[in-house]
């Protein structure tokens, strides 16, 4: 008998962690579900974990090849130059050239710095016996880790052609979404720095000059100039202790992300926020539904494909519910139901699923829904970037009027005195 350490999901959808004996792992899961739980993760006791320790690991050596070949540009410029890559790839090989043959020509006749250098390192890789999956998944910063596994199960299936021109299409349409965000947001945040900067330079340069004209005239600055100088005063005391405060919450905040339980919360409340959650969890759900069709129409099984997906889900707790999902999959269970049970999806768009999979068609249903959540998304989009827009407008707007009412009734009030 053996002592195994599991993690399991109960009836009512939550976490446990425990022990359980057993002689082996196949005992320990029936032994499990027979307490209505679905079991996640099973290890063995503690003699199972030194045989395994003893025993050598690949994970150092991925360490350390990891990242020898990663990108020396970062970000959108990478991505982009990633995707242009597999554009000219999928030229090549649909025409009937190898991979390897079609990557060692883009190394020859690419010009582009970025690209060439993708290309050259690709072949270095391919031509060690390496797969191409394997070789983008040492070039994070061009390649995503979601793109590298279908990549990994068009190879298995030996049909590379259709699962490029998919990844295409996907990472395009993931361009789109982001530039259409970055746009969006473009504008209002010019538009909230100016209004900024304006308001600055009316507290700090202009308003106390003013100040000093009114008092040679013998006037003084209304009520509402005087409690926007008295504000901006105490904004500069105590600003500083503020921005301290800040910095040390953001710390704080980010050694939680790096724990599982700190993570998974923060990870949860995010989808709460009020319209970006919303758009959160389309897009996780998007991506999802369009990287689980290109692996179904690949071959691979479903079970293979939900494993290869639940590693591409950012937020954590969207995961541990995929997980979850996944693990009635395994037990028998039909998709379409083990989604509903942990409301990873709209009722509407499960319904549809599971009339692809009774007709055995849950590719094209995976296709339609991803194309749902996308123009859901977008539309998502439109609405919090133009709420957005509103709001950094009128508060500009609101800034700059303040400031300039203030001042322009305390000359009225002194050259009424004045004129009298």
């Amino acid at each position: 008998m053996t002592d195994f350490t599991f993690q399991a999901i109960d009836s009512k959808g939550k976490t446990k962690n425990g022990k359980i004996v057993a002689d082996n792992s196949r005992d320990a899961r029936k032994k499990l579900s027979a307490q209505s739980l679905t079991v996640l993760k099973i290890k063995g006791g503690e003699k199972e974990q030194k045989n395994v320790a003893s025993q050598p690991s690949g994970k150092s050596v991925k360490k350390k090849t990891k990242g020898i070949f990663e990108g020396k540009n970062s970000g959108g410029k990478a991505e982009k130059a990633g995707l242009a890559f597999l554009k000219r790839l999928l030229e090549l090989h649909s025409s009937g050239m190898p991979v390897a043959d079609a990557v060692k020509l883009l190394n020859q006749r690419l010009s582009d710095p970025s690209q060439r250098y993708l290309a050259g390192s690709i072949w270095r890789e391919l031509a060690e016996g390496r797969t191409l999956s394997r070789a983008m998944r040492l070039l994070p910063g061009y390649f995503s880790e979601s793109s590298s596994y279908v990549i990994e199960a068009g190879e298995a299936t030996g049909n590379l052609s259709p699962i490029l021109e998919k990844i295409i299409t996907h990472l395009e349409e993931k361009r789109e979404i982001r530039s259409r965000v970055i746009s969006g947001m473009a504008y209002p945040i010019f538009v909230g720095l100016i209004a900024l900067g304006v308001v600055l330079f009316f507290l700090f340069f202009l308003l106390p000059q003013i100040q000093e004209m009114l008092a040679s005239l013998g006037g003084e600055l209304n009520l509402m100039a005087k409690i926007l100088i008295n504000g901006s005063n105490v904004v500069l005391a105590v600003g500083p202790f503020i921005l301290l405060g800040l910095i040390i919450a953001l710390g704080l905040l980010r050694q939680l992300n790096k724990t599982e339980v700190g993570g998974m919360r923060i990870d949860r409340t995010l989808l709460k926020v009020p319209l970006f959650g919303k758009v959160l969890f389309l897009s996780e759900l998007f991506q999802l539904s369009s990287l689980l069709a290109t692996l179904i129409w690949s071959g691979i099984g479903l079970t293979e494909n939900l494993r290869l997906c639940e590693r591409t889900i950012k937020n954590r707790f969207l995961r541990s519910r995929f997980r979850a999902a996944r693990a009635l999959v395994n037990e028998g269970k039909s998709l379409p139901d083990s989604l509903r049970k942990f409301e990873l999806m709209p009722l509407m768009q499960l319904d549809v699923l599971e009339v692809g999979e009774k007709t055995g068609n849950l590719g094209n249903s995976f296709n339609d829904t991803a194309k749902t959540f996308r123009d859901e998304l977008t539309k998502r989009i439109k609405v919090m970037t133009s709420l957005i827009s509103g709001l950094a407008l009128g508060f500009a707007f609101s800034l700059v009027a303040l400031v300039a009412v203030s001042i322009v009734t305390s000359i009225f009030q002194v050259s009424k005195s004045i004129s009298y």
